[in-house]
């Protein structure tokens, strides 16, 4: 990443926040659409049924949920989306105990509120990707990667993707996934001569609303056992057969496939690496418990090897920017703060 004019192998690990921070909102029918955080998706949630009307779909699915919350699984206030999706993956292998109401019993292992759940989830990001066709703070940032670069992120929408995608970057080396070239649909674009495209790596270490497997709603554990067969531009519609792979917001996450496993080392080894570590919105949260671990070994390592972080750069609040140090400490030289992405860029990055 071109740092103060100089070239620096940099890994950038991103959270929800670096999302919200590129891309501050968008108007879908006259409403105010911003990425959802874990905290707010709920709130996000209620602005998007809004805008698509009282009989839609998406307010049928919001209403739904908020009603499983209330009185089949209930919760004090408003969940976050990883309590509620974790509450609802339980719930569905205890129908007995967890009723959804009058009328028909669903068969164990189904909840109709998952499917519901992503349902609304999944069309937000897309929308989000669609109505925002640059530059944001994603391009910005875009300007200034390296094919020696590294992005991790823990999001599944497609915004930086696109980024990445409107200077040249090629999916297909891009995602560092196993495979053949065929399962990817999504080919890089022709830069107007003399542009140069960028190939940075980026890692998506809980999947992505653009990668799908083989299977339904009903047989989500494929999101943790399979690898992706079909890459595609960003989209809303469905594929026939096929379920997006994200790995779904919740406490107990089991990558059980190489291809996780291949992400995961690579994302260490990058870090390891790394002469510049960034980090943008990512808030560390406790029960995120393959993060924390990850980063511990990495501290670690670094420990050990005597080999520490030239530069450590933290874009967030002010307590989040604590808890990151606090968590790094003795693997980096020195290290700078943000509270938020647009000052990063401006006088981090100069763009």
């Amino acid at each position: 990443m071109l740092l103060a004019d100089s070239q620096k192998k940099t890994v950038l690990l991103l959270g929800a926040g670096a999302s919200r921070g590129a891309i501050s909102h968008v108007l879908h029918r006259q409403k105010r659409m911003k990425p959802p955080l874990n905290a707010d998706f709920f709130k996000v949630a209620d602005t998007y049924a809004r805008a698509e009307g009282n009989s839609s779909s998406a307010r049928r699915r919001l209403n739904r949920l908020l009603k499983a919350f209330k009185q089949d699984l209930p919760v004090k206030g408003v969940p976050t989306m990883e309590q509620a999706f974790s509450l609802l993956y339980i719930a569905k292998d205890f129908p007995e105990i967890y009723k959804t109401g009058p009328g028909r019993r669903e068969a164990a292992g189904v909840r109709r509120e998952i499917d519901d759940f992503l349902r609304l989830l999944f069309p937000i990001l897309t929308m989000l990707d669609r109505k925002t066709d640059g530059p944001t703070g994603y391009d910005r940032l875009a300007s200034r990667l390296a094919s020696s670069d590294t992005i991790i992120t823990l999001n599944y929408d497609t915004m930086l993707d696109s980024a990445l995608h409107r200077n040249g970057w090629d999916p297909a080396n891009g995602y560092a996934l196993a495979g053949t070239k065929k399962k990817f649909k999504w080919k890089p674009i022709q830069l107007p001569a003399g542009a140069t495209a960028i190939a940075p790596m980026l890692l998506k270490l809980h999947g992505s609303a653009n990668w799908f497997v083989r299977g339904n709603v009903s047989t989500l554990k494929r999101v943790f056992t399979s690898k992706p067969v079909r890459i595609t531009p960003p989209r809303e519609n469905e594929l026939a057969h096929h379920v997006r792979q994200v790995v779904p917001p919740m406490f107990g996450k089991l990558f059980d496939h190489s291809h996780w496993r291949s992400l995961w080392t690579k994302a260490y080894k990058a870090l390891c690496e790394a002469e510049v570590f960034v980090v943008v919105g990512c808030s560390l949260i406790d029960t995120d418990f393959h993060l924390r671990a990850f980063i511990s070994r990495l501290v670690r390592h670094r420990k050990d090897t005597g080999n520490k972080i030239s530069r450590l750069i933290l874009v967030d609040r002010t307590r989040t920017r604590r808890k990151w140090k606090a968590v790094l400490k003795g693997s980096f030289l020195k290290s700078d703060g943000y509270n938020r992405f647009d000052k990063f860029l401006a006088k981090g990055l100069g763009v």
